[in-house]
């Protein structure tokens, strides 16, 4: 009996090192002041015909930012996970969602580049030579206020 017991603390302290681990790797993926800063807010891009919106939030202890596409809208926002990758953030492509998109900002401008992704009848991503890129450059229309 009491060699059983010891294997259930063993057991045990494993699972509680195990969950400790990883809770101190969620806590380490903090997004810098810096990045944060530069891109959350609300942003806009204007044409003669059309406005289009988007909002960048970041929520804290998590490792990625929120990319909101507001549109002019007419219709519900659609809501992205963006990467932080250097200075840039990045959505990566889901079929029959959004292309790959990949965010910048230089001299207080949103640059969006969007790249687009061509997918077989498998569902498969194909590989292109030509990769048609389109290209959005938003001003900033309200930045968050922090406390």
């Amino acid at each position: 009996m009491k060699l059983l017991s010891r294997h259930i603390k063993k057991l045990f302290i494993g699972i509680f090192l195990i969950s400790g681990i990883k809770l101190s790797y969620a806590q380490n993926a903090v997004i810098p002041v810096s990045i944060t800063s530069v891109f959350e807010g609300t942003w806009q891009y204007k044409t003669r015909f059309q406005t289009n919106t988007v909002k960048i939030r970041f929520e804290q202890g998590k490792d990625y930012a929120l990319f909101m596409d507001i549109g002019s809208g007419e219709a519900p926002a659609k809501i992205l996970r963006a990467a932080v990758k250097g200075k840039l953030l990045v959505i990566t492509a889901i079929q029959n969602q959004n292309d790959d998109i990949e965010l910048e900002v230089i001299d207080r401008k949103l640059i969006l580049r969007v790249k687009r992704v061509l997918w077989n009848k498998e569902g498969n991503r194909l590989h292109s030579d030509s990769v048609l890129t389109d290209q959005r450059i938003f001003r900033r229309i309200v930045q968050p206020h922090k406390p």
